[in-house]
């Protein structure tokens, strides 16, 4: 079941979510400082430099907040590291964004802050200041995520196509990918305790409109889509779904308890076990081939970036963060 907490730093995560690196390309990414130059700043205060403009302290350490780490707690070396492996990326690739002359306007910035704020069901400004954030500095990040998608969508993945034959190709090699086991589309309704359930399974009977009675009722996050869970196969949801594998199609179960509360469930659709054919496998078959060639060119591509880019960094100035409270470190 989806959880609704909210995620402080969604759009511009620099460390586990970043927008502009996908789990294909973290050994990438997490590769150029080391190569680099591997010569200490003078100034302590200066963890990095690319192209000339300095990485802070200071402003690692507001970014390592922004990322979740709570001020004061120790964070392994090999954190830290790899978060400045990533914030020296992210001001290369932010860098060559603006050489290029790429521009992102406030009404872009305020859709992306918009479709995080229906995502998360809650006021983004309230979320992130009861986790400390400013709104402001992370507007700024949100600003930058969308300067560097537009380079990447320019650079790499408009550069990207994957023809039919390869589709054909790769769906004849990989014919069990395609094998689908039965699936149910189901309905659900969430409610707190037994007799809430016993009083939806009453007004059902009065009601059949159950998607309805779900946007109504349910507290679980796809009520606002009438309760749909969409289709799903034996073994994807908890054990206490299964009850729904022996309803007819338009069937509604009885109250099933589970740890996220007391379920009604009613069966839309079931599908047989089967293959899928080529028209049905396609859409799958073109996102993966794609994904895979966009992450050989962007790897391709962000080589040459940094064989043109300057990088200086001190790890070791990591490891002298100011105590909490204090505004001037000793050295």
């Amino acid at each position: 079941m989806a959880n609704h907490r909210f995620i402080p730093y969604i759009a511009p995560a620099l460390f586990l979510g970043l927008l502009f690196f996908s789990c294909t390309k973290k050994e990438e990414a997490a590769a150029p400082v080391a190569e680099s130059a591997p010569s200490v700043s003078p100034d302590i205060r200066v963890v990095a430099t690319v192209n000339g403009d300095p990485i802070t302290l200071a402003e690692f350490q507001e970014r390592l907040a922004r990322a979740g780490f709570k001020s004061g707690k120790e964070v392994e070396p090999e954190v830290k590291e790899e978060l400045l492996n990533r914030l020296v990326e992210r001001k290369m690739l932010l860098r060559e964004a603006q050489r290029r002359r790429i521009k992102i306007g406030l009404p872009d910035i305020n859709k992306r802050i918009e479709s995080f704020r229906a995502e998360q069901g809650q006021e983004i400004k309230v979320a992130l200041a009861s986790q400390g954030i400013d709104f402001e500095k992370w507007k700024n990040d949100v600003w930058e995520d969308l300067m560097i998608e537009r380079l990447l969508a320019r650079d790499v993945n408009k550069k990207v196509a994957v023809s039919g034959t390869e589709i054909r190709r790769y769906y004849q090699d990989n014919a069990q990918q395609f094998e689908r086991p039965e699936q149910v589309r189901v309905r659900q309704i969430v409610v707190s305790t037994e007799a809430e359930a016993q009083q939806v399974l009453e007004q059902l009977r009065g009601n059949p409109d159950f998607a309805a009675i779900a946007r109504e009722k349910s507290t679980a996050p796809e009520a606002e889509q009438g309760g749909d869970l969409g289709y799903f196969s034996r073994g994807d949801m908890p054990t206490e779904f299964n009850v729904v594998f022996t309803l007819p199609p338009g069937g509604v179960s009885g109250v099933v308890k589970s740890p996220y509360g007391f379920h009604v469930f009613k069966l839309e659709n079931k599908r047989p076990a089967g293959v899928l054919d080529l028209e049905e496998a396609s859409p799958a078959i073109r996102e993966k081939l794609t994904q895979e060639k966009q992450d050989r060119r962007y790897q391709q591509w962000l080589k040459e970036l940094r064989s043109r880019t300057k990088f200086e960094v001190n790890y070791q100035a990591l490891g002298r963060e100011q105590p909490s409270g204090s505004a001037h470190g000793e050295k």
